[in-house]
C-alpha cells in the first residue's frame, strides 16, 4: 500500500472511532430517557454518524494532503525542471447540474509534458493538476519530479483557487471538529473554541504551503 493509501486508512479508522463515541453518547442519552431503540435503529444510527464523520473529515484531510501538503513536500524535496506541454490526457468525470439535479459527463484535460532530467534522459509524464484553462501546446511550465512518481508536480498553479481551497478546508475542519467533540463532556463554548482553533490552524498550514510553493518558483 502507498503512503497515501495508509494515510487515508488511518484517517477513516480514526474518524469511525470518533463516530462510535458520538453514537455511544447519543445512545446513553436515549437510554436515560427510557428510549433504548431496537438493533436496526442503533445500527442505522451508528452507520449514519460514522458516515458523516468520515465524509466531512476525510474530505478535509485528503484535500489538504493532495493539494497542499504533498505538493509543498515535493516542491522542497524534488529537483525542479522546465517542461514543455506536448499533449493532453483526457479523463471523464461526473458533473452535477444544480438547476435540475442531474449528472452529466465532463471532460478534464491533464497536460502531458516532456523534459530532460539531470542524466540527459527525456521524460514524458502527466501533470498532477489541471484547471479550466490548461496550458497550451508548446507552453513552458515549471515542474518538480522524481523517478518513483507517476506524475509531475506542477509548480505554477492557480493561486486564487488554491487560496479558496485553503479557506474551504479550514471551514470544513471547523464543522468537523465541532461534530467530533460532541462525543466529549465539554460544553458548547469550549467545543467552538476548539473548532475555531482547528479551522484556523489548518487554514494557516495550507496557506503556508501555498506561499512556500510560490517562493520556490
Amino acid at each position: 500500500m502507498t503512503f497515501f493509501g495508509c494515510f487515508v486508512a488511518v484517517v477513516v479508522l480514526f474518524f469511525i472511532f470518533l463516530g462510535y463515541r458520538i453514537f455511544s453518547k447519543i445512545s446513553d442519552k436515549k437510554q436515560d430517557s427510557g428510549k433504548t431503540g431496537g438493533f436496526l435503529e442503533k445500527a442505522f444510527l451508528l452507520f449514519f454518524v460514522s458516515l458523516i464523520m468520515v465524509c466531512i473529515n476525510a474530505l478535509t484531510f485528503i484535500l489538504s494532503y493532495s493539494f497542499f501538503w504533498e505538493k509543498a513536500y515535493r516542491t522542497f524535496d524534488e529537483p525542479q525542471y522546465t517542461a514543455t506541454v506536448i499533449g493532453y490526457k483526457k479523463e471523464i468525470t461526473k458533473g452535477k447540474n444544480f438547476s435540475n439535479s442531474s449528472y452529466s459527463d465532463r471532460l478534464i484535460f491533464f497536460p502531458r509534458v516532456e523534459y530532460t532530467d539531470a542524466n540527459g534522459k527525456k521524460i514524458i509524464k502527466t501533470l498532477d493538476i489541471t484547471s479550466n484553462d490548461p496550458p497550451a501546446l508548446g507552453e513552458k511550465v515549471k515542474i518538480t519530479d522524481a523517478e518513483n512518481r507517476d506524475s509531475t508536480n506542477a509548480v505554477e498553479l492557480d493561486w486564487i483557487m488554491l487560496a479558496a481551497g485553503g479557506i474551504f478546508t479550514g471551514v470544513v475542519a471547523f464543522f468537523g471538529t465541532l461534530l467530533a467533540t460532541y462525543g466529549t463532556s465539554s460544553g458548547m463554548k469550549k467545543r467552538i473554541r476548539w473548532s475555531l482553533t482547528a479551522g484556523l490552524a489548518l487554514t494557516l498550514i495550507n496557506v503556508c504551503c501555498i506561499l512556500f510553493i510560490y517562493l520556490k518558483q
